[in-house]
This record gives C-alpha cells, structure tokens and sequence, in this order.
C-alpha cells in the first residue's frame, strides 16, 4: 500500500483514487512508492557493500600465506626471507613457524588430531 500525496491515508496499490479523499490522480503516492523503492534498493546495496567489506577486513580476500606449499620441496624455494632464522630447516620461519625445534611444526602442516602437538600453528591441536 501506498500513501496518498493529499491525506496521508492507504491507497491499494492499483486504485485509480484515493478512498479516503477521493483524490483522481494517483500519481503523487505512486512516485512517493517508486522513490521509497528506490531508497530501499540503494540502502540494501550500501548495506551488502558494507557487510561484504567487513567480512573481507575480518577474514581476507585472498589466503594469508598463498604458498604454504613453497616450502623447501616447492617452486618458489624457502618462504624466509633470512633463512639463517630458519633453524629446523623446514623452509619455514617467523610467523609461518610456530615452532623452530620441529621441522614438521609450521602454517599449513598436516595436524594429526589427538597428538597433542599443534603441527599447523592453529593454536591447538586438531580435534576428531
């Protein structure tokens, strides 16, 4: 339903007048319908807009760590930028390798769950 332009009361949506006032033109509470049509599109799409940037600061648009799997056996050699920092010599250092004593410890590592070893640096170790 829309408003009439000179009451303010409902108007069914194909009324020709206004049954309150009897107004002839519909035109005025029609162009107040595509406007607020409008607005609600306009508002719907700044809000997906405004959800989907949120999302992407919050999680990313790409992964992380795009070659987790460049380690020491991928193309792209090792992912240290100083390789002498890498002292378990897996091919991984710094915030990709949350433990330097364990050459199976680092980001994108199988985890067996239950271990008791946190082998993807997750922050604990895989569940069943």
């Amino acid at each position: 339903m829309e408003m009439c332009g000179s009451c303010s009361s409902f108007v069914p949506p194909r009324a020709s007048a206004c049954p309150a006032c009897g107004t002839a033109s519909p035109a005025p509470f029609r162009d107040r319908g595509r406007s607020a049509r409008l607005l609600t599109g306009s508002l719907s799409l700044v809000g997906g807009s405004l959800l989907t940037m949120t999302l992407s600061a919050c999680y990313g648009m790409a992964a992380p760590y795009p070659d987790l799997d460049a380690g020491p056996s991928g193309d792209a050699g090792s992912t240290c930028a100083d390789p002498s920092t890498d002292t378990d010599s897996d091919g991984y250092c710094g915030a990709l390798d949350c433990n330097e004593m364990d050459a199976a410890v680092h980001v994108g590592a199988f985890d067996t769950a239950g271990d008791m070893v946190d082998s993807d640096c997750g922050g604990t170790d895989a569940m069943d």
